[in-house]
């Protein structure tokens, strides 16, 4: 049912604001009469929500917003204790923030008007994926909701867990580059071209490295701000084509996949999500499909939709794929064992987790050796300043 705010005189001539479900504005109108307000303003949340916060919805994505484990964990408790799930997205759209719990109050009225939940859901594609609506449609007519619900919450905390793991071991690196490039940047823009002029004045020979030095400052002064428009703008394009064009993605993703590191992290991924579905009680085929959709890469869905094709058929799964010859052998031993005992989905859960592992210890080993050569560069860097600099500095203090 639609949620309106109010603002309204009471018979004191008091103001007084707040909200009201009605099934419309009409009938919210004549609500707040029967209770002795006189309406100044009702407008549907819905509507004074997108005015108020439209900044927020540019400075961040809602996807960013909207906590899909902590919100499906919640619902599938309330679903498994005896609630209305009507009733729960009307609790959760209200405890939410901003255009997060206005999301939800969306999604409650999409169901209140006789869509299903996994319609609803389906509305909103940047926020909810599309294996997980998959999920719930399959657990809507097994009348399972709020298990599915629940899984999915713990299988989405674990993700998260990860990613932050992953960003935890890169922050670092990431920040020390980026201090070390500003500072360069700094040196030769700012610093070289100030003392170019006592170097001019000198009339002495340079060496080399200071003329690079001044040069390179005198460049970056007059065209560095340019130059920085440009390099963001082609790291834009670059990665609007990626995204956009069908070609030029599939081509990369091609290349990545020859990447052990790129390679197990997808497959990580997929065998997780295959995993997941199989033990929520999707066929094989369906789950194939619906996992694929959670990886991002552009080969890997290909090659994948053609492996489910052939599954369909009748095939085992491990044949497939081998005869593909792009998966690794330890990879589809693991796929073959599991068939064999009838317990796909275990081992696919384990071969989640052993890849999973495999790609944050070769993470964690790669930024162990990036950290100290990075700061090795960094010195060797402002050594050379220092050596360019001062080494003529120097020449001219022995004159005088």
């Amino acid at each position: 049912m639609p949620t309106y705010y109010y603002q309204a005189l009471n018979s004191e001539g008091r103001k007084k604001k707040g909200y009201c479900e009605c099934e419309s504005q009409a009938r919210a109108f004549s609500h707040l009469q029967e209770q002795g307000l006189t309406p100044l303003k009702l407008t549907r949340v819905r509507d004074e929500m997108t005015r108020a916060r439209s900044w927020l919805r540019l400075s961040l994505p809602i996807h960013r917003r909207v906590r899909i484990e902590e919100a499906f964990y919640y619902l599938g408790l309330m679903l498994q204790g005896g609630g209305s799930l009507s009733q729960s997205l009307d609790l959760l759209g209200r405890m939410g923030k901003g255009r997060a719990g206005q999301v939800w109050l969306d999604i409650r009225d999409s169901l209140e008007s006789g869509n299903s939940f996994s319609w609803s859901l389906e509305q909103h594609p940047s926020i909810f994926p599309r294996v997980y609506i998959g999920m719930i449609q399959v657990a809507e007519k097994a009348g399972r909701l709020g298990e599915i619900l629940e899984r999915i919450a713990s299988y989405e905390e674990q993700r998260r867990e990860m990613q932050g793991k992953l960003l935890t071991a890169m922050a670092y690196p990431m920040v020390v580059l980026l201090i070390g490039m500003g500072a360069i940047y700094f040196l030769l823009s700012r610093v070289m071209p100030n003392i170019a002029g006592i170097f001019e004045a000198s009339d002495q020979e340079l060496p080399m490295n200071t003329k690079v030095l001044l040069g390179a400052g005198q460049w970056l002064e007059s065209y560095g701000f340019i130059l920085l428009i440009v390099l963001l703008g082609l790291a834009l394009a670059a990665y609007n084509a990626y995204k956009r064009i069908p070609g030029i993605k599939y081509r990369v993703d091609s290349r990545l996949w020859k990447l052990p590191l790129v390679r197990d992290a997808i497959l990580a991924r997929f065998s997780g999500l295959l995993s997941f579905q199989l033990k929520a009680g999707i066929s094989l085929v369906q789950a194939m499909r619906g996992a694929v959709q959670g990886v991002g890469s552009a080969f890997f869905q290909e090659r994948m939709e053609k492996a489910a094709d052939e599954v369909a058929t009748g095939r085992y799964l491990d044949r497939v794929l081998a005869g593909q010859g792009i998966f690794p052998q330890m990879y589809l031993t693991a796929l073959g064992a599991g068939q064999k005992a009838g317990q796909l989905s275990g081992f696919l859960e384990r071969l989640s987790r052993i890849l999973e592992r495999e790609v944050d210890n070769t993470l964690r080993r790669i930024v162990g050796l990036v950290e100290p050569l990075l700061i090795l560069l960094l010195g060797l860097i402002v050594a050379f300043f220092v050596l360019a600099v001062m080494g003529p500095i120097f020449d001219l203090t022995a004159q005088v």
